[in-house]
Parts: C-alpha cells; sequence; structure tokens
C-alpha cells in the first residue's frame, strides 16, 4: 500500500493545522486593513464634517493681491482716520447685536460720505459668514443689526468705499453670553 493515498492521522493533523494558521494570518491581515480603512474614513469625516476648520472668507483673493490687500489695511491709519467699534453685550431674543462704528478724520470730524460693508462671521465656524450694510445714522456713526446669537470669538471684516482709496479694517470681538 503508499503512503500517498492513505495519508497517516499525523499527516491529517498538520494540514488541519497548516489550514488553520492560513485561515488566522489571511483574517489578520484582513482584520488590519478594515482597521486602517476605518481609521481613514473616520479622519477623512472628521476634516471634512469640521466648520472650524474651515478657511476665511476670500482668503485665496487676498493672498493673491496681497500688495492690495495690504495698502487698503493701512489706509486708516495713513488717513488718520479713527474708526470705533462697538458691539452690544447681549443679542435679543433672534440673536441679533447692534454693530454700531464710528469714524473721524484726523481733525476728530465725523466723517459721513462712505459706505461701509461688513462680514461677520464665528471664528468656530468661519464657513458660516454674513454680510451686511451699515447704514449712516448721522454723526459718523454706522449701524446695523447683525446675527451674532453666539459667544466666543467672532471677526469682524470691514470694506469701507467713498475713502478715496481702497479700506479695510478688521476687528477681532470677543462676545459673551
Amino acid at each position: 500500500m503508499s503512503s500517498k493515498n492513505n495519508p497517516t492521522p499525523v499527516m491529517e493533523e498538520q494540514q488541519l493545522a497548516e489550514r488553520r494558521a492560513k485561515r488566522f494570518y489571511i483574517s489578520l491581515v484582513l482584520l488590519l486593513f478594515a482597521i486602517q480603512f476605518t481609521i481613514g474614513g473616520v479622519a477623512i469625516k472628521l476634516a471634512i464634517g469640521d466648520h472650524a476648520l474651515a478657511v476665511v472668507p476670500d482668503y485665496h483673493q487676498a493672498a493673491l493681491n496681497w500688495d492690495e490687500t495690504r495698502r487698503a489695511s493701512s489706509a486708516s491709519d495713513r488717513l488718520g482716520w479713527d474708526v470705533d467699534v462697538i458691539v452690544s453685550n447681549v443679542a435679543d431674543a433672534k440673536g441679533q447685536r447692534a454693530i454700531s462704528v464710528e469714524l473721524s478724520d484726523e481733525h476728530g470730524e465725523a466723517i459721513d460720505d462712505v459706505n461701509v460693508a461688513a462680514k461677520i462671521y464665528r471664528h468656530a465656524d468661519a464657513a458660516a459668514y454674513q454680510t451686511i450694510e451699515l447704514p449712516n445714522t448721522g454723526d459718523g456713526r454706522y449701524l446695523a443689526m447683525a446675527s451674532m446669537p453666539k459667544h466666543g470669538l467672532w471677526q469682524l471684516e470691514m470694506n469701507i468705499e467713498g475713502a478715496g482709496e481702497p479700506m479695510t479694517l478688521t476687528r477681532t470681538l470677543e462676545l459673551e453670553r
């Protein structure tokens, strides 16, 4: 009799152990791949879904036109203008807060003949910004209501047109409840 046709119990045991080892190591490799893909998927979901990681509005365009952006941001200093920004401490029932911008020239006289617009966003959610116009209420004061219901750090980026040259001003505000 040939031993090839009739395997011994030891050979069967070795083949069975070999199959178990193959299954174990293949399963281990597949499990490690599954863990890696799960971690990658969670990381991508967090990166895409987190609003705090949004790029600030018009950042790319400002970077491309850096010289003009820098010149516009320093225009109020060059002209000697004084700009006071006041935001109400409390929000109304709808989450609206009053924003007042007071402009005066180098002689302390009120500036009433410009157009003031602002972009407002919360640092924790830069993707959700709003644009408002601040109409002139007289004596160099420009006033508007903006939706700012949450506390935290807020960014106010103002564009002032009609000053003779482009002017932008940025203020960081810390709002409490």
